[in-house]
Parts: structure tokens; C-alpha cells; sequence
């Protein structure tokens, strides 16, 4: 029997009243009628709600358990009825409570293939979304869109033990979809669930501010921001009564508007909406511990939040589409950006690199040298630099090709990237010269450092073809150092250079193979920088080094 309109008249009422007293409704117990009265009253203190809860020590114990959630992470366990209210807050366990007791005496109808523990799995995740809905758009009344959300379909009980099995079926047929539910009740039957809930919190007696938005969850409310609160709540109402659950098999028109209903409405775009679904399935685990005895005890309230957020991610698909688009080309804009930015860097890189060993040109030496020379002046660091001229070189040129002394230069250049990484800059300074420079290092460690790359450079073997033999070249170097005290005044990265330099040349004057170094002191050292004592452990080797500490102003 199809209805050509959805507004009751006084004849529908009467018919449900009727209904009503057939099916039996039970009578709500005196805690829930004082709880109602409670609902109604905003001057109702905590000593007035108290009173109600003792009198009712299961629902008592079941606050009791919510207060004690992981959640609150409380290091003290609750253990009275005062203290969970002022853990929790005394409307949200007032409307919870109050909720409880109506789903337990809805609970008491039944008919063959309606679930109600699916039911009421279905609602008090609409009444946990509400809340959340409700804490951005209208804090005030987050308990009252809690039991808007969780009693807002309390009518469809009614119907069913009223009607029966066929109207058990077609709530199967609306698989979690209300407005489905809705637009099928209204091609056969003659009432729907609204009309009932209608009928059901008249005889409860419940306030307007929970009432009003519960008659009119599946009627569209403005969809503009309001400051209303009965608007405000009618909308929440209307936003969770339309939320598709289990994943139903065809979409109304209803349906497709969403999205862009929320961000018209609640102003929450869809990444919004994905934070506010995980928080209501951690509100959903707390609270449903006081509805245990109702809900079912293998369902997962994960499926259906994965399911919404799917759902609304499905439909906001096509209504951000041009969006998504725009975004996208900026995506691949950027993408490109960052091709040309990378090739940019490559080709710096490349200029900067010796093409031969991939070591750092003079250049970056410098910069970095500069940059260290400010560092030192300021007391910050200390500063190493090793310069290296690999002893008869242009033997090898001359005598085993300009290719085999390419190979030596890879060798020596792959030696220094082992023992240095990238802990300073390493340059090949030009031929066959190389540079290191180094930072943060103590005097000690500086010579040591250097003393222990000649030896390296001995070990290196490198084979060549000679009068149709195989022979191996080996290698020696002079070596000269620098080392600069923090505090000092090395001058600039020219100077610096010159300096060891200087050092290396004393080497190769004096016999080649050989390391020799010169420090830079401060004028007011520092504790723990170098100073003679700590360098004279060096002499007496096979090689003697040659030692010379300047004054930084000499």
C-alpha cells in the first residue's frame, strides 16, 4: 500500500496507538522515567542523578566499568558512582544511562529474521558518530546527539513486533540503509519507522531537544551552517539516520549528496571525516561496555567504520572530481619540477667533480675550507688539512702509459673515499695532488690520521703489463699537514692551502715518502687542544716527523 505522503495525520496516530497497545510495549521501569525527567531539567545536580543510579546498581556497575576503560588511563581505579561522574561527566553517563534503559525496553521485541543485536550494533554507532558530529559543530550538546544518533530508528522494533515477518524481510532487503528502509516501508505499508518513533517517545515523554530531530532524521534540514541547536541537532540526526551501512548493493539519491551535505553543514571535508571515524570506534568500545547485555558479542564495529569511511570516500569521489583532477596536475607539475630540480643538482654535482676519480674539484675545497676558517675563528672547531702528492708519478705516465697512471689515480682516489667517507671533503687539487680536509679532530688524531694514509698508500698494489709479463706498481706519497687550533686565525681557504702546501714540498725536498706537519695555535688555547707534548710521541718512528707550531698572528 503506497502512502502519498510522508507527514502522519491524526488517523496514522490513532492506528499506531492502537498498534502500539497490541504489541505490548513495555512500561519503562522508574529509573528511566526519572532519568527522562532528569533529560528535561538543565538545574539537575549530581546528588539528583545519584540518587537515581544507586537505586539501580547494575547500570550503576556498568558506568563504573566505562570510567575504568584503558582510555582514561586513570592510575587510581574508580570505585564510586561520584568519581565516574567526574571522570566521564555528569550528562554524558545522565544520557547514557538513559539510553540504556530505552534500548533494553525496546529489546524486548522480536520477530522471526529481525536481528536485533545487529540493530542495535547499527545505532549506537550512529549515536557514537553523532557525538563526534556534535563536538565540532555544536560542543554543547554532544550527550543529546548521542541519544538522538542511538534512538533516532526506535520505531523499527515497534514495526516489527507490530507487522511481523514481512516487515522483518524488507529490513533485510535495506541492508544497514535507514533511508532504503524508509522508501520501502513506504511502498507497503502503511506506517514507517519515523511515524512510530513518533508515537514511542510521545508515550516516553522525552524533551523536544531529543524528540524534534529524532521525527525528522530522514527530512533534509537546511544545508547551510546554523546556530540553532534543535536545527543543529535535526541535522547531525539526518547526517548519521542516512549513513549506508553494510555496504548496501544500490545507492538513492539521498546518498550521493552526502559528502558534500558534511562539508556544507559540519564544514568536515573527508580526510576530517576519516579522524572522526576512528574516534568514534574508540568511543564505540568504551561505551558499549554498558551495553553489553544488547549488543552482539561477535560483531566488530572496525567492519562498519571501514565500510562508512569507504562509503563516503566512494561518493565524494564524484563531486571532487574536477578537484581531484586540478590536483593531480599540480602533482604531476611538481613531479616535473622536481625531474628538472634533481637534473639541475646532478649537472652542479658534475661540475664540480673530477671526471676521473668523482672527487671534489678545487671549488668546493674551498667553500668548505672558507666556511671552516669562520668556524675557527669562533672557537668552534678545529681543522685538519692533508695534502698529498703521490711521489714519481710521471714515472708511471712515462714509462707504463697515461692509462696506467689514470688506473693509480682511480686507486688512490677510492683509497681515500675508504678511510674518509663522507666526513670532510676530499679533492683531487689537481695531477697528481690530493686534498683532504677535516674538521673536529685533535691534534693527535690529525697525525695519526695522516701518518696512517702513507702506509695505505704503500699497501696499494696496483698490476700492469710489462715486456709480456704481469708486474705490480707500487706507490709512495709525501704528505704535508696543516692542523689549525679552534681559536685560531688560519686566514682564508687560500692561505690555508698554501700553508701545507709548504709542508708537503719540505717532504719531497727531503727524500720524498715522508709526512710533515705545522699547527696553528690560538693565542689563549682552549683545554684539550694540541700542544707539544701531545705531538713529540711521534718522533722517533723509522720516518721522524718533522715538527713545526706557529703562533697564529706570527
Amino acid at each position: 500500500m503506497k502512502r502519498t505522503s510522508t507527514q502522519p495525520n491524526n488517523k496514522d496516530i490513532e492506528k499506531l496507538e492502537k498498534l502500539l497497545k497490541k504489541a505490548s510495549v513495555p512500561t519503562l521501569p522508574v529509573v528511566a522515567q526519572k532519568l527522562i525527567e532528569l533529560c528535561s531539567n538543565e538545574n539537575a545536580t549530581f546528588a539528583h542523578f545519584g540518587q537515581v543510579l544507586e537505586a539501580d546498581p547494575g547500570l550503576a556497575s556498568r558506568i563504573l566499568k566505562v570510567a575504568n576503560s584503558a582510555y582514561y588511563s586513570l592510575r587510581n581505579k574508580v570505585t564510586t558512582l561520584e568519581r565516574a561522574i567526574g571522570v566521564l561527566g555528569l550528562k554524558y553517563v545522565k544520557t547514557t544511562s538513559l539510553g540504556f534503559h530505552l534500548a533494553t525496553a525496546l529489546n524486548k521485541f522480536k520477530a522471526e529474521g529481525f536481528d536485533l543485536g545487529t540493530f542495535w550494533h547499527h545505532n549506537l554507532l550512529r549515536g557514537v558518530l553523532a557525538r563526534q558530529l556534535a563536538k565540532k559543530y555544536c560542543p554543547d550538546r554532544c550527550d543529546e546527539a548521542f541519544l538522538v544518533g542511538l534512538l533516532q530508528d526506535c520505531g523499527t522494533p515497534f514495526l516489527v513486533e507490530a507487522l511481523g515477518k514481512p516487515y522483518a524481510q524488507i529490513w533485510i532487503e535495506s541492508r544497514g540503509s535507514q533511508l532504503s528502509l524508509f522508501k520501502l516501508e513506504q511502498e507497503v505499508f502503511e506506517f514507517d519507522h519515523v511515524m512510530a518513533a513518533r508515537v514511542l517517545t510521545k508515550q516516553w515523554g522525552l524533551p523536544d531537544i531529543l524528540s524534534q530531530p529524532i521525527h525528522s532524521h530522514h527530512h533534509r534540514p537546511q544545508s547551510e551552517p546554523s546556530q540553532d541547536q534543535l536545527t543543529q541537532l535535526s541535522q547531525i540526526s539526518y547526517f548519521v539516520g542516512a549513513l549506508s551501512l553494510n555496504n548496501p548493493q544500490s545507492l538513492i539519491e539521498e546518498d550521493l549528496t552526502l559528502p558534500d551535505y558534511c562539508l556544507r553543514v559540519f564544514n568536515i571535508n573527508s580526510h576530517q571525516m576519516s579522524s572522526m571515524l576512528q574516534d568514534a570506534k574508540q568511543e564505540y568500545y568504551r561505551i558499549s561496555q554498558v551495553f553489553s547485555g544488547i549488543l552482539p558479542g561477535n560483531k566488530d564495529v572496525t567492519e562498519l567504520i571501514v565500510q562508512a569511511h569507504a562509503l563516503l570516500s566512494d561518493l565524494s569521489e564524484d563531486i571532487s572530481r574536477e578537484a581531484f583532477a586540478l590536483e593531480e596536475e599540480v602533482k604531476r607539475l611538481k613531479a616535473r619540477c622536481s625531474t628538472l630540480s634533481s637534473s639541475v643538482d646532478e649537472y652542479e654535482k658534475q661540475a664540480e667533480s673530477d671526471d676521473l676519480t668523482g672527487l671534489a674539484l678545487r671549488s668546493p675545497l674551498e667553500r668548505y675550507l672558507d666556511n671552516a676558517c669562520w668556524k675557527i675563528s669562533n672557537n668552534e672547531t678545529s681543522l685538519a688539512v692533508i695534502f698529498i702528492d703521490m711521489d714519481n708519478f710521471k714515472d708511471i705516465n712515462d714509462y707504463h702509459s697515461h692509462a696506467a697512471g689514470d688506473r693509480a689515480l682511480i686507486e688512490v682516489a677510492r683509497l681515500l673515499k675508504g678511510l674518509f667517507g663522507n666526513s670532510g671533503c676530499i679533492s683531487r687539487y689537481g695531477g697528481d695532488e690530493f686534498v683532504i680536509a677535516l674538521m673536529g679532530l685533535k691534534a693527535r688524531q690529525a697525525v695519526k690520521l695522516a701518518k696512517g694514509l702513507t702506509k695505505k698508500v704503500h699497501q696499494i698494489k696496483m698490476p700492469v703489463r710489462e715486456n709480456s709479463s704481469d708486474v705490480h706498481i707500487e706507490f709512495s706519497c709525501s704528505v704535508g699537514m696543516l692542523f689549525c687550533e679552534p681559536g685560531s686565525q688560519p686566514g682564508n681557504s687560500s692561505r690555508i692551502l698554501e700553508l701545507a702546501d709548504h709542508q708537503m714540498y719540505e717532504v719531497k725536498k727531503h727524500g720524498k715518502d715522508n709526512m710533515r706537519f705545522q699547527v696553528v695555535t690560538a693565542k689563549n688555547p682552549q683545554p684539550n687542544t694540541a700542544d707539544k707534548s701531545e705531538l713529540k710521541q711521534y718522533q722517533g718512528d723509522n720516518h721522524p716527523l718533522q715538527t713545526n707550531i706557529l703562533q697564529s698572528d706570527e
